[in-house]
C-alpha cells in the first residue's frame, strides 16, 4: 500500500528528466534506434543509460500512459506507467525471494518489501535497477531449479537491461562447474547466455547514439577512479584488481550450493559499490541478498541493517534529488542542511556502515555456511564391513550420488599384498590385517587430504567406468572401501563420517576373488570376529541387514524382503529424520535409545525412490543440490540407507564448520 501511494502522489525528477523523457520521445518519434535518435534530436546523452531488455519491460506501461496524457492533455500518466512496471519488478523479486525461502516469509516480507532502501531508492530517487536485479534473481531460482539454458537466457536479459549485471556472470559459471563437476553444463550456459545476448543487443552495438548514452556512460567510468599509481604513466586499478582476487577466492570455494552463491554475488556487488562513488541505484544490487541475510533473525544485523539505510537515504536526501509531489511543483530540502553536514563526513559515514554491513554478510553467509569448509578438504567417508556385507554395493550408491565425477574411491583391492594367485591366501585371509599395505593406506588416504595427489579410483568419462591411477585433479568426496576402514586409528580420525555394514548370521558368508577355496570359510569368520567386527564402536553408524524370513538365505541388498536395523552413534537429529521415514516414507519404525545419544531405529516396508528423493530435500536441503537427482537416489533399503547417511554427512559438515571457527 505504501509504495502504491509512493507511485500515485510522488514523481522523481530523475524519472521525468531522463527516463520517461526518452521513451516518450520515442513514440512521439519512432525509430528502431531510439538511443541515436534521441541524441540526434538533440537529448542528453545522460538520458538512459540502459539497454533494450530496459526499453522493453518499461515499454508498455509507460505506452499506455502516454496514449492517457495524449486523451487528457495532462502530463502525469507517462510516469505513472514507468513506475508501474518497477512495481511489477518489485513484487517479481519478493514472489522469487518466498519461493525459494519459504521458511524465510515473514523476515523477507519485512527486510525486503518494506525495505527503506529499496522505497527510496525506487520510489522516492527514481532509479530503475530494481528491473534488471529483478530480472537476475529471476536467473538465479532457474538455476535452482536446473533449469540451465534458460538461466542463460535470463541473465543475458538482465545484462542487457544494464550491464553491470555482468558481474554476476562468472560467479554463476563457477557455481554450474562445481555442482555438476563437468564442463557441459557451464559451456552451455556460456553459449545460451552469449547467442541470446548477441542477438538482443548486437543491432546496436554500431549505434553512435547507443554507444555514447549505454557503452559509454559516464558511470562506466568510475570503474578507474580508484588507483595506485605506479609511474607517471603506469596505475593499478583497485576494483578491477579487486574483483580479479574474488573471482580467485571463489575458485577456491571449490562447491558452492544455492545459499553460498547468493552471499558471495552479494559480496561482490557490494565490493563494486564501496570503491566506487556509486549511484543510489547501484546498492538496489544487493537488496535481495541483504533481505536473506537480514532474515536470518540476527539481532545484530538488522540493528547495523537498519542504521546503514537511515545513514544512507539520509545523506542522499540531502545531495541526491528527489521527487516532486503530484500536488506541488517541486519539495525542496532547506538548504542551510546542505550546508551544516560535511558531505565528505557524511558520506565517510555511509562507506563505514556500508563495509560493516558486507563484512556481517561475508561472515554469516559465506565463511558461516556449512558448505564453505566443504571445499577446503574433501570429505572422507569410511565405509567397514565383513566380506559380502554390502559395503561395496553401498559405496558405489553414494559414488552414483555425489556424481561420480566427484569421487575419489580409495578401495580394499588395491592394498593387496600378494597377487590373487598367491598361495599366501591359503593361510590368510583378506580381513586379516597382515594382508593389506595398511601403512600404504593411510599415506595414500593423507596425501588426499592434504591435496598432494589423489590415488584411488577416480571416474574416466570416456570409458564410463572408475579407473586406478594417481589423479591429480581434486575430488571432494573420498570413499574409503575397505574392511579395514576403522581398523586403524590414523584412518579413524582422518575419516568425517563413518560407516559398518553386516549382514544377519543366516546369510550366507560369500567369498571374495581372492577367497575361493571354501575352507577358508572358517578362517574369514574367526578373522571377522577379532578384527572386523570391533570396528562397530568406531562408526558413526551401524547398518544390519536381515531377512524377513530366517529361511531366506541369500539376497541382495535391494530386495524387499530385507529388514534395517540402524545405530546412529550421535543420534540427536532422529527426531527430524523419524518425521520424513514416517511421514514421507510411509514406513513402520520402532525405536530404542537409552541414557546416552546412542540411537537403535528398526525400519519395516518398502520405499520408492521419488520417496526418498522427496525426503532428502525435506532433511537436507543444502546438500540436495549436490546430488544427482536424476540417476543417483535408489528406492528399497539401499535407497534408505543413502538418505540416512546423506542427514550425517550434513551434521558433519555442520560439526567441521564449529571446529574450523573454533
Amino acid at each position: 500500500m505504501l509504495k502504491l501511494v509512493f507511485i500515485l502522489l510522488f514523481i522523481p525528477e530523475t524519472q521525468e528528466e531522463w527516463f520517461v523523457s526518452f521513451i516518450v520521445q520515442t513514440f512521439e518519434n519512432p525509430s528502431l534506434d531510439p538511443w541515436s535518435s534521441y541524441v540526434d534530436l538533440g537529448g542528453t546523452d545522460l538520458a538512459f543509460p540502459y539497454g533494450p531488455v530496459m526499453f522493453l519491460v518499461h515499454f508498455p506501461s509507460t505506452f499506455v500512459g502516454w496514449l492517457i496524457d495524449s486523451v487528457t492533455g495532462l502530463n502525469y500518466f507517462s510516469g505513472l506507467g514507468f513506475r508501474m512496471s518497477l512495481l511489477m519488478a518489485d513484487i517479481l523479486i519478493l514472489i522469487l525471494l518466498l519461493q525459494q525461502f519459504e521458511n524465510r516469509w515473514r523476515g523477507l516480507m519485512i527486510h525486503y518489501w518494506l525495505s527503506p532502501l529499496v522505497i527510496f531508492i525506487t520510489y522516492w530517487h527514481g532509479q530503475t535497477d530494481v528491473v534488471p536485479v529483478a530480472i537476475l534473481v529471476l536467473c538465479i531460482a532457474l538455476l535452482k531449479n536446473k533449469k540451465i539454458l534458460k538461466s542463460g537466457l535470463v541473465l543475458a536479459g538482465a545484462v542487457a537491461a544494464k550491464h553491470s549485471m555482468i558481474i554476476a556472470f562468472p560467479f554463476i559459471a563457477m557455481y554450474l562447474w562445481f555442482r555438476r563437476g563437468t564442463v557441459d553444463s557451464v559451456y552451455k550456459f556460456a553459449i545460451f547466455f552469449l547467442m541470446a545476448l548477441i542477438i538482443v543487443e548486437g543491432p546496436y552495438l554500431f549505434s553512435n547514439g547507443f554507444q555514447q548514452m549505454v557503452i559509454h556512460n559516464r558511470e562506466v567510468g568510475k570503474i578507474y577512479w580508484l588507483f595506485i599509481p605506479m609511474s607517471d604513466a603506469l596505475k593499478v586499478y583497485i576494483i578491477p584488481l579487486a574483483y580479479l582476487l574474488l573471482l580467485y577466492f571463489t575458485w577456491r570455494l571449490r562447491r558452492m550450493n544455492f545459499d553460498l552463491l547468493l552471499a558471495t554475488l552479494g559480496f561482490a556487488f557490494s565490493v563494486v559499490i564501496v570503491l566506487t562513488p556509486s549511484a543510489p541505484g547501484w546498492v538496489l544490487w544487493i537488496t535481495p541478498m541483504l533481505a536473506i541475510h537480514l532474515s536470518k533473525g540476527n539481532s545484530g544485523s538488522t540493528i547495523l541493517g537498519i542504521l546503514f539505510s537511515v545513514v544512507f537515504i539520509f545523506y542522499h536526501l540531502i545531495y541526491s534529488p528527489g521527487s516532486d509531489f503530484v500536488f506541488l511543483k517541486e519539495i525542496a530540502i532547506p538548504m542551510y542542511l546542505i550546508g551544516f553536514f560535511n558531505q565528505s563526513l557524511l558520506n565517510t559515514m555511509v562507506v563505514a556502515f556500508f563495509i560493516l554491513v558486507i563484512m556481517q554478510m561475508f561472515r554469516d553467509g559465506i565463511k558461516g555456511s556449512d558448505y564453505y569448509y566443504l571445499g577446503k578438504k574433501p570429505l572422507i567417508i569410511g565405509v567397514s564391513g565383513g566380506l559380502s556385507s554390502g559395503k561395496s554395493t553401498f559405496v558405489n550408491a553414494l559414488s552414483r550420488l555425489f556424481g561420480n565425477e566427484q569421487v575419489l574411491k580409495i578401495s580394499e583391492g588395491s592394498y593387496y599384498n600378494w597377487r590373487p594367485s598367491s598361495p599366501m591366501w591359503k593361510t590368510l585371509t583378506s580381513l586379516d590385517p597382515r594382508s593389506s599395505h595398511l601403512s600404504k593406506m593411510v599415506h595414500d588416504l593423507q596425501n588426499t587430504v592434504d591435496r598432494i595427489f589423489f590415488t584411488g579410483y577416480a571416474y574416466n568419462r570416456k570409458h564410463r567406468k572408475f579407473i586406478y591411477k594417481t589423479n591429480h585433479n581434486a575430488r571432494q568426496i573420498v570413499l574409503l572401501d575397505s574392511p579395514f576402514a576403522l581398523y586403524s586409528k590414523q584412518l579413524v580420525e582422518m575419516e568425517h563420517v563413518s560407516f559398518f555394514l553386516e549382514m544377519d548370521s543366516n546369510f550366507v558368508v560369500g567369498t571374495s576373488v581372492v577367497n575361493q577355496d571354501v575352507d577358508q570359510l572358517d578362517k574369514q569368520k574367526v578373522d571377522y570376529k577379532k578384527y572386523t567386527e570391533p570396528q562397530k564402536a568406531q562408526a558413526d553408524i551401524k547398518f544390519s541387514l536381515f531377512s524377513i524370513n530366517p529361511k531366506i538365505t541369500e539376497l541382495r541388498l535391494s530386495d524387499s524382503r530385507i529388514n534395517l536395523n540402524i545405530v546412529i552413534k550421535d543420534g540427536l537429529y532422529y527426531q527430524e529424520l523419524l518425521k520424513v521415514l514416517i511421514g514421507v516414507c510411509g514406513l513402520q519404525i520402532n525405536i530404542k535409545q537409552d541414557n546416552s545419544d546412542i540411537v537403535e531405529i528398526d525400519i519395516q516396508g518398502d520405499v520408492d525412490v521419488e520417496d526418498i528423493k522427496f525426503a532428502s530435500k525435506i532433511i537436507t536441503p543444502g546438500l540436495y543440490e549436490f546430488l544427482d537427482d536424476e540417476n543417483g537416489f535408489c528406492g528399497g533399503k539401499l535407497g534408505l540407507m543413502q538418505l540416512i547417511a546423506l542427514v550425517e554427512i550434513d551434521n558433519s559438515l555442520k560439526r567441521r564448520k564449529r571446529q574450523s571457527i573454533c
